[in-house]
């Protein structure tokens, strides 16, 4: 269709006003300064905007739209019908209206639609002659559809103000909602697809994310400094700001935030490269600590596979794999340095404290080691039993001289079967926690039954704590496992207590604290002790470690003898005991009777 100039198009015009049919006149005039200057020059006729005629959220009433332009008393230039028809694709009102005889002459400036409007010419030479004419100019608009039930804010509310914004020249993108079936608009239908509107580049699929996290990322798309297991921090890899290099690797091979989750935990296992495997592995152990119940079955589950380097790949993030590493050293000669170096707990109960012997020293050093890995040492076993015959312990002090010559003002705390071989555990958690510790190391009464060794507690002047007898209770307990997976709540007990004591002297409810215990306990004379080698005729009590002595029987030379019980200092056994799971008291090696004595100040 020929294109008009603006000057011939209003000559046009003025020749169809000037006409005896009212019959409407279209034009087509898809620039907005075109549309504004017809407005201009014909301002004497009437305005009329077919937004004026929808309500809301619904469509226009044709008939009585038609209706109503018949009852018009002045000639009118209507805008709005081509916006109306290209949203709607209600082309039936062309027809319509294009040979109604109206009671005044009406203009309709028309925009998006000059196709439609250029067929129904070729159809009717006659309206293309003395009813339509095409201007020159361009202009644009297009119009976003977000679901009624999106919390958006819209440029638009509903349809009828949508209508209205694209009247007034709006020639730019335009937003609106509305449940209307409209046509040539973009849908929005999930917050996913509005993210692509603003991002058209996003390379990550809807099914990334809920709805929910689309929603909440759509109004604020922030992912920093937030949990490494957030999704917010797998978010950020949406637009490569994802600064660690194991998260970056987690989202490269994770097609959603759940597999993302999940692979923060297990990628680990399929990391090849030795010179990454530190880093990655340390940013892993911060990133899963909020997420391991969820996974750490089906980890040590496929960890069967790595058997060689299983600690490699385990955190002291849990018990499970802490408990898992102690089952990874049993029958062992030499404890791995990965586990000192990944299982910091096990690293501090492993450090040596210096007791001023280096024979005693040596000998928890190497008790540790044993009980750890299970091992069955013949050299130790033998080195026992020459020490059952020297008795070393009688070099240290009893527990009551030692407490005798100290502070009275301080508050006694007793941990029942609190041993030595937790002492450097003690030392190093105590610098850690800002307390200042004097240790000294005392024997206890023989036999070292808590029956034989309460008098310290109970005679004890002043003031005191509950006893707490977790850790002996503990020991006691059944084991279930071949291995000392115990020792990971032993710690853990030990570490409550020394935040209790912490907590007492900052809250100033104690100015000194002395820590001690009734008696020590072995886990070799559980391991090592399977005989029931002396037959007395006084039955062995706790695990056989003691016996009353008995006129009839003969003194074993590894037993001592004191408070009326004939005691062993080595891990052969009394008949008649219950053998124990876990580990025992009551005999005179020096586990069982060398305790400590600690006065801790803040």
């Amino acid at each position: 269709m020929e294109i008009s100039s603006l000057n011939e198009a209003i000559n046009k015009i003025n020749i169809y006003l000037g006409r005896q049919s009212c019959q409407p006149y279209f034009v087509i005039a898809e620039g907005a300064s075109e549309r504004k200057e017809l407005k201009k020059i014909f301002d004497r006729l009437k305005k009329i905007y077919v937004s004026d005629f929808c309500v809301k959220d619904f469509f226009l009433d044709i008939d009585l739209f038609i209706e109503k332009l018949k009852s018009l008393k002045k000639n009118a230039l209507c805008f709005g019908l081509g916006e109306y028809i290209f949203l709607t694709g209600q082309e039936n009102i062309l027809r319509k209206l294009q040979d109604k005889n109206f009671n005044q002459k009406i203009i309709f400036v028309c925009r998006g639609i000059s196709n439609l409007l250029e067929r129904l010419a070729d159809e009717d030479s006659k309206f293309r002659t003395n009813n339509l004419c095409k201007i020159g100019g361009q202009g644009i608009f297009s119009v976003i559809k977000y679901s009624a039930n999106m919390n958006v804010e819209t440029d638009a509310k509903n349809f009828a103000e949508l209508l209205k914004l694209v009247e007034n020249e709006k020639n730019f993108s335009v937003t609106v909602k509305s449940e209307l079936p409209l046509q040539n608009v973009k849908e929005i239908n999930t917050f996913y697809d509005a993210i692509k509107i603003a991002q058209p580049h996003l390379k990550i699929s809807s099914c990334a994310l809920s709805e929910k996290q689309w929603q909440e990322y759509f109004f604020d798309d922030k992912c920093e400094n937030y949990p490494p297991e957030h999704w917010r921090s797998f978010a950020a890899g949406f637009e490569n700001k994802i600064s660690d290099a194991y998260l970056q690797y987690v989202f490269d091979r994770s097609s959603d935030y759940e597999d993302y989750r999940k692979n923060l935990f297990f990628a680990l296992l399929d990391v090849k490269d030795e010179k990454i495997f530190d880093s990655f592995y340390s940013s892993r152990k911060t990133a899963v600590k909020n997420i391991s119940a969820q996974y750490i079955s089906e980890y040590i589950k496929r960890l069967k596979k790595f058997s060689a380097d299983v600690i490699k790949y385990l955190t002291d993030n849990t018990a499970r794999e802490r408990q898992e590493m102690i089952k990874a050293v049993q029958g062992k000669e030499k404890i791995p340095s990965i586990l000192k170096k990944n299982y910091a707990a096990m690293n501090d109960y492993l450090m040596d404290f210096y007791f001023c012997d280096d024979e005693i020293t040596e000998y928890f050093r190497r008790y540790k080691e044993i009980k750890l890995c299970s091992l069955n040492d013949e050299n130790f076993k033998n080195h026992v039993k020459d020490l059952a015959l020297s008795r070393p312990y009688n070099k240290f002090e009893t527990r009551r001289a030692i407490l005798d010559r100290a502070d009275k003002s301080a508050k006694l705390y007793w941990l029942d079967a609190l041993g030595v071989e937790f002492l450097g555990y003690i030392q190093s958690r105590a610098i850690r926690l800002e307390l200042s510790a004097k240790i000294e190391i005392a024997r206890a009464e023989l036999p070292t039954l808590t029956s034989q060794n309460k008098n310290f507690y109970e005679d004890r002047q002043g003031d005191k704590f509950n006893k707490n007898s977790k850790l002996d209770e503990l020991k006691h307990s059944p084991e279930k496992n071949s291995s000392p997976i115990y020792i990971d709540e032993e710690l853990k007990i030990i570490d409550e207590v020394l935040e209790e004591i912490k907590n007492s002297l900052i809250n100033h409810e104690a100015e000194k604290i002395i820590l001690t215990s009734d008696h020590g306990s072995s886990r070799l004379a559980v391991i090592y002790g399977r005989e029931n080698k002396y037959k007395m005729n006084s039955a062995g009590e706790h695990s056989g470690r003691c016996c009353p002595v008995n006129e009839m029987d003969e003194k074993p030379n590894c037993a001592a003898e004191e408070n009326g019980y004939w005691v062993m200092a080595d891990y052969d056994r009394f008949a008649g005991g219950r053998l124990a799971s876990a580990e025992v008291h009551g005999g005179a090696t020096l586990e069982e009777i060398l305790v400590p004595v600690i006065e801790f100040l803040r």
